[in-house]
């Protein structure tokens, strides 16, 4: 996975493998694009989170802000 790759890239690409896996591949590219699609889904899953994390840390200092008034 890049460096560059950010949470719309690795939907896209889960797209893409999903679309893939329904044709007709070889056991072997299928077991490759479900190690891909795992790893992706990692990456989106951190990414996810991370970005939960962040809103709910915005969320209680607004909360303290308002608080305070």
């Amino acid at each position: 996975m890049s460096k560059s790759m950010n949470l719309e890239g690795a939907i896209k690409r889960l797209e893409e493998i999903a679309a893939k896996m329904n044709e007709d591949i070889s056991i072997d590219d299928s077991i490759k694009l479900y190690a891909e699609a795992v790893k992706l889904l990692d990456f989106a899953n951190g990414k996810l989170e991370t970005a939960k994390l962040k809103i709910e840390k915005l969320t209680a200092v607004k909360e303290e802000s308002d608080e305070q008034l």
